[in-house]
């Protein structure tokens, strides 16, 4: 019985370390992709993210396309105002992984909801009156489009939280500050795709966040 679990441990072990961890510092994410009127820049030794004037969201696209992946880092919101969204799995419609986005897009939220394959992480919509969720579009053919949802809401404005989502096979979950908020199973998963980070304020109040020690634990695809 001790060897068959020190050989699990050892898989178990080596699994995690064979993972691709790849660490981003603030100023790295000032490269990011951007899409939408806002500012990305660093102060404080963190990554601020915020809308100007006119915004209808601000988002940053990672640089490489994941399959199975996991995105951990710390978040400030700045005001109560902020909602916080990220994306796996970001992708043109069909078969492609690519992701095509037109020059005339200023970074509406409906291009994610009806125009590309996506899995939308809410997990600090307190403002929008909802618990974090887990949405995946397109939306089946009964329109339903929301797959995961949690029952409270823990992130508060002006605290430090940690981030996680992840998805690996058909599991996708999402835990804050360790704790596991949603944990469910996609029978038909996306392909792979690009890592977004999106910010949006409420009720004319521009969003504005803070990011620091992000990572991203996945092996990048073509």
């Amino acid at each position: 019985m001790r060897v068959i679990i020190t050989v699990f441990l050892m898989f178990f072990v080596f699994g995690i370390q064979a993972q691709t961890v790849t660490k981003y510092s603030p100023k790295d994410l000032e490269s990011w992709q951007r899409l939408g009127d806002g500012k990305g820049y660093v102060t404080h030794g963190q990554f601020m993210m915020e809308e100007v004037e006119g915004s209808i969201g601000f988002m940053i696209f990672s640089p490489e396309k994941y399959n199975d992946v996991v995105l951990r880092y710390e978040v400030m919101t700045m005001n109560p105002a902020t909602v916080l969204v990220a994306l796996l799995n970001a992708s043109d419609k069909g078969k492609s992984t690519d992701l095509i986005i037109a020059d005339d897009n200023k970074g509406s939220f409906g291009h994610w909801t009806k125009e590309a394959e996506d899995y939308m992480f809410g997990f600090r919509v307190m403002a929008h009156n909802s618990t974090p969720f887990l949405r995946k579009h397109p939306a089946p053919e009964d329109g339903k489009s929301g797959i995961g949802l949690a029952e409270k809401d823990v992130m508060q404005s002006g605290w430090r939280h940690t981030v996680e989502i992840g998805k690996k096979g058909s599991k996708l979950w999402l835990k804050i500050d360790g704790e596991t908020l949603i944990d469910v199973t996609d029978d038909k998963p996306l392909d792979a795709g690009k890592i977004s980070i999106r910010v949006r304020g409420t009720a004319g109040i521009l969003g504005k966040s803070m990011i620091r020690n992000l990572e991203i634990i996945g092996e990048p695809v073509k």
